[in-house]
């Protein structure tokens, strides 16, 4: 009788451990769902509200259902889809952590699994100014300047600058100068006295007709002589 008790107590102890046992969140378990929570993409999505001024609101998408999100004290699960939007409002040029624990239905629930660290840019408001259109090239113009513009004021001075620095006279280029033969120089003269130069062209080419034509009469009439 005492043996079967003692059996059915080591047994009962056995089966107790073993249960215990599979329950454990193991090393293994956590390094399967720290490669899950890194597979996670963190977005961050610029937004304005009704005043125009600029925030950012954060989406993660590829989020496994074995996995939760702890941001600012508050959990979040995914979504059918592997989804979960923030709704809080960030503000840009910080960095935001977000911890990834083990989901209420694993082996290691609660358990801290994988910290993500995004850095969210902030957003350069003077981008919007008008002169950035024709001058977007110019740093401060960027939309995502990381650099300080304390006032509008330093953001024209620095604007002002640039322009300047742009309207800088370029070197004289070299004039090359081609000297003109005989010939071009009689040509440029004749055109550019055309009103006088063709009267006397057009006396000169008659006086030499009329020469011609005599000379060739004058011949014609020897020849004929002779002939007689």
């Amino acid at each position: 009788m005492k043996k079967n008790k003692l059996l059915i107590f080591v047994s009962l102890l056995l089966f107790f451990m073993s249960t215990k046992v599979d329950a454990l969140c193991t090393s293994k378990e956590l390094s399967k769902l720290k490669v899950e929570a890194f597979e996670a993409n963190i977005v961050y999505d610029l937004k304005f509200d009704k005043n125009h001024n600029s925030y950012f609101n954060i989406n993660i998408y590829n989020v496994s259902k074995n996995v939760m999100v702890i941001f600012n004290s508050n959990t979040y699960l995914p979504d059918s889809n592997g989804q979960i939007k923030l709704e809080t409002a960030l503000q840009g040029g910080d960095t935001y952590e977000f911890k990834f624990y083990g989901g209420y239905d694993t082996k290691c629930a609660e358990e801290f699994i994988y910290l993500k660290r995004v850095n969210i840019p902030k957003y350069n408001s003077y981008s919007e100014n008008e002169q950035c259109i024709e001058y977007e090239e110019f740093p401060l113009c960027n939309k995502w300047y990381q650099g300080d513009i304390p006032n509008i004021e330093f953001f024209n001075s620095k604007l002002e600058a640039y322009i300047a620095s742009l309207k800088k006279e370029e070197p004289p280029k070299e004039e090359i100068v081609i000297e003109k033969s005989i010939m071009d120089k009689i040509i440029d003269f004749y055109v550019d006295h055309i009103i006088i130069c063709l009267p006397i062209t057009i006396i000169i080419c008659l006086g030499l007709i009329v020469f011609v034509v005599r000379k060739i009469s004058r011949r014609r009439k020897r020849i004929k002589l002779e002939f007689d």
